[in-house]
């Protein structure tokens, strides 16, 4: 098992992240493109590089939280095509194994009584700039070791055009899947049952606590399974305690060494 620590707030910059995960014997750091200091232009690919041969850390991605190339203005959309090929291709440049993704849902219209997602009327339009992300992601990856990795979300399940969508995604080689644990708690497992019908597309973890809608609390101080979640992952799969604070970070790594779950 890898585990592996959140670009955090409370460090300012990746030496600052490479210090903390040193430190709790982590073996890798989510660098979350939402953040100003690590955006692709920021960053430098050699540097991090350096940092994984001194100290043994690598990186996986956190793609911008906004990204959506699925907007149906073509100049939206083409916008965060091209963010994407940055990020793959700044991957590709530090040996990162994993971009983690999130769908969002879109625009949505409220009428009385009910909520109507645009993606979800429109769904062919949705579903063809859905097929063109996939070519250009596979065309970018290449014959790379890296996978782009999709994400349940906190705000709503997956939604009726996303599920048509999903296995256009997981038919590609380049494409995958990450749990998070807390958020499909708070969400009553709805999508849970994605997991189980694609086992093997899983190869990253989010893994935090929860109870009843607080999420990213440290191992122990809510109701997930941590080590049923844990059991679904293989050797070699990526594990990201994804808790908020440096505090909740240490608290959790000892809670996996005093369950005998820390297996590196």
């Amino acid at each position: 098992m890898k585990y592996g620590m959140p670009t955090l707030v409370e460090c300012l910059d990746i030496y600052e992240c490479r210090r903390v995960a040193v430190e709790s014997g982590l073996d890798f750091i989510e660098i979350n493109m939402s953040f100003p200091q690590y955006q692709p232009s920021s960053l430098d690919a050699a540097v991090l590089c350096e940092i994984s041969r001194k100290d043994g850390i690598f990186y996986t991605i956190h793609a911008d939280e906004m990204l959506n190339p699925f907007d149906f203005n073509p100049k939206v959309s083409e916008c965060y095509f091209d963010v994407m090929r940055d990020t793959i291709r700044f991957a590709k440049e530090a040996a990162i194994p994993v971009i983690n993704m999130h769908l969002l849902k879109g625009v949505y219209v409220t009428l009385p009584g009910k909520v109507i997602l645009l993606n979800d009327v429109y769904r062919e339009k949705y579903i063809e700039k859905v097929r063109q992300f996939v070519k250009m992601c596979e065309k970018e990856i290449g014959g790379a070791p890296l996978k782009i990795a999709i994400e349940n979300v906190d705000s709503n399940p997956f939604t009726e055009s996303q599920l048509d969508a999903l296995p256009i995604f997981l038919d590609s080689p380049v494409f995958a899947l990450t749990l998070d644990t807390g958020h499909e708690l708070c969400l009553d497992f709805k999508d849970s049952f994605v997991f189980e019908r694609y086992p093997e597309k899983l190869i990253h973890m989010h893994l935090h606590d929860a109870k009843g809608k607080s999420a990213h609390l440290p191992f122990g101080e809510g109701d997930v399974r941590i080590k049923e979640k844990l059991s679904m992952l293989r050797n070699g799969d990526t594990c990201l305690i994804e808790v908020k604070t440096i505090a909740g970070l240490k608290s959790s790594v000892e809670y996996l060494k005093n369950n005998n779950l820390w297996e590196k």
